[in-house]
């Protein structure tokens, strides 16, 4: 799966920065110096840090490069994200759900310990934790449309999620923890020929009865998606078990650990931590 942004790839600098080494920040300003598509990457963070800064967030967060690879009711996603790697299992039948995250970056700010991550879950009891997180549907109204739309070579059913307007909330200064960027509309397109174990390792988590292969993202009340989620390729073949294993550090953790989710939140921005 590819990430983009009005028509920029969020995965530009992932594909060109070694964060092994331990001068990432220099990488980067040498792409930002000498590369259009890095300057375009750039002047959009820019954009919306001046316009919508919550909608940064959402595109940090979600600058990375995803193969799904897909074997009956068993879907596992394999991203690299900026100076991170994030493996995510979904077993829908057997109600089972494992996570790995690597840091990649060599900033010391993470203990050793701490620089490989194995989490479980259960995905019924936890639907969104391999995801972005989960939408609320109930805030929203949801609009088929009457044709379809073809996705990858796929034929899709288009849905339209669009946010009512009493769910739009205001920032509350006395909350000390950040806001969370408002989705006010999304596009979801999915297809029969795809299981929906595959919604599991999306942007964002949503209850659609079968598989999502493109997702458009609206984090304001633009015209175009502030973010989308499509397939860059789609290729069938047949898939051995040992692909479909997913990598472990011990300890595994369960998901509702007790500093979990801010060890996972240190290995997710740890590659945008050594820029500073």
């Amino acid at each position: 799966m590819g990430m983009y942004s009005h028509g920029i790839n969020l995965g530009y600098f992932i594909d060109r920065i070694d964060f092994s080494r331990d001068d990432v920040e220099e990488q980067f300003a040498e792409l930002a110096e000498n590369e259009e598509e890095a300057q375009q990457f750039i002047a959009l963070l820019q954009e919306y840090s001046d316009t919508n800064p919550l909608a940064v967030l959402g595109l940090m967060l979600n600058t990375n490069i995803a193969t799904y690879y897909i074997k009956n009711d068993v879907v596992l996603g394999k991203a690299r994200g900026f100076g991170y790697e994030f493996d995510h299992y979904h077993d829908v039948k057997n109600d089972v759900g494992k996570l790995f995250l690597r840091t990649l970056s060599q900033s010391d700010e993470i203990p050793e310990e701490d620089r490989e991550l194995s989490v479980h879950y259960v995905p019924s009891v936890d639907l969104a934790v391999g995801s972005g997180g989960a939408v609320d549907v109930s805030h929203y109204d949801r609009e088929v449309a009457s044709k379809k739309v073809g996705v990858g070579g796929y034929s899709c059913q288009v849905s339209t999620y669009t946010i009512q307007s009493q769910h739009i909330q205001e920032p509350n200064p006395e909350n000390p923890l950040p806001p969370t960027p408002i989705c006010y509309k999304l596009v979801v397109y999915t297809s029969e020929a795809f299981n929906k174990t595959i919604n599991f390792t999306h942007p964002f988590y949503l209850p659609e009865d079968h598989g999502i292969l493109k997702l458009d993202i609206f984090y304001d009340n633009g015209q175009e998606p502030t973010l989308t989620m499509q397939p860059d390729a789609i290729t069938p073949r047949t898939l051995t078990d040992a692909e479909m294993q997913i990598r472990v550090n011990e300890p595994v953790y369960d998901y509702n650990d007790t500093g979990v989710a801010w060890k996972m939140l240190s290995i997710l921005f740890s590659g945008w931590g050594a820029l500073e």
